[in-house]
């Protein structure tokens, strides 16, 4: 019987603290990791960008988190997350659900633009007082947080450029700008990778056979499989299967 393997990659984990940096008072610091994750918790969170990128997005919504971008998170609302390169960090500060001042400010999902330097030297207080008039954040149309998640939702789907630009609402021509501006690949490129990174946690995860893991993943069969996958880790599956953890 063929081992089944789950629908769904999104993982539901909470962010990684960054044990380096000192926590600011009622505020932490995280770096949030290169998977695209998923949570749900039932307190506000306010996320200030430090350094680097996240990309967030909340119930259809996304945006970029770089400096100076701020993202409003209510109480129960499903976000998923994906960190671009190691080097990310955000403040973050969990809120509780009940008071009028916060209910006000997060009564619905906000994307805020700040100075880079208020989101770092603004205590708490003075950083909620200053979101009241906060300008809304424009900033990359290609959210990679959205994107990601439709496609290791289901990678052996029948993805082809418009398909990707339809899960990525833009057009064709800026899919590829801006995914090549971001990743330095092309869509199709960009695509393999996903499907390989899902392979490597099914190898971990999952007790499939490398052809069941292949077909889940899109790939045509075992051998094209182990070819794609040996050309970006250096070994093949079964050889990265029996790796030391």
């Amino acid at each position: 019987m063929a081992t089944t393997l789950a629908s769904s990659p999104i993982s539901r984990h909470p962010s990684t603290m960054d044990p380096d940096t000192s926590a600011l008072p009622g505020s932490v610091e995280r770096s949030y990791p290169l998977d695209c994750l998923s949570d749900t918790h039932d307190f506000h969170q306010l996320l200030v960008g430090l350094d680097g990128r996240v990309d967030v997005e909340i119930e259809g919504r996304g945006a970029a988190v770089a400096p100076g971008s701020v993202c409003l998170i209510p109480a129960a609302a499903t976000h998923h997350y994906l960190g671009l390169g190691a080097g990310n960090r955000c403040r973050v500060l969990d809120l509780p659900v009940g008071e009028p001042h916060l209910e006000a400010l997060f009564e619905r999902i906000r994307f805020l633009r700040l100075a880079p330097e208020e989101g770092r030297e603004l205590d708490d207080d003075a950083l909620l007082s200053r979101l009241t008039g906060a300008p809304p954040l424009t900033g990359p149309r290609l959210n990679m947080a959205r994107l990601t998640r439709r496609v290791q939702a289901d990678p052996a789907a029948p993805w082809n450029l418009a398909r990707l630009a339809e899960a990525s609402r833009l057009s064709e021509r800026q899919l590829r700008r801006s995914l090549g501006a971001l990743t330095g690949l092309t869509p199709w490129q960009w695509l393999q990778r996903q499907r390989l990174a899902r392979a490597a946690r099914l190898l971990d995860t999952s007790e499939a056979t490398i052809t069941e893991i292949a077909l889940a993943c899109g790939f045509a069969d075992g051998a094209q499989f182990s070819r794609h996958f040996r050309g970006w880790r250096g070994m093949t599956p079964s050889a990265f299967r029996r790796r030391p953890h």
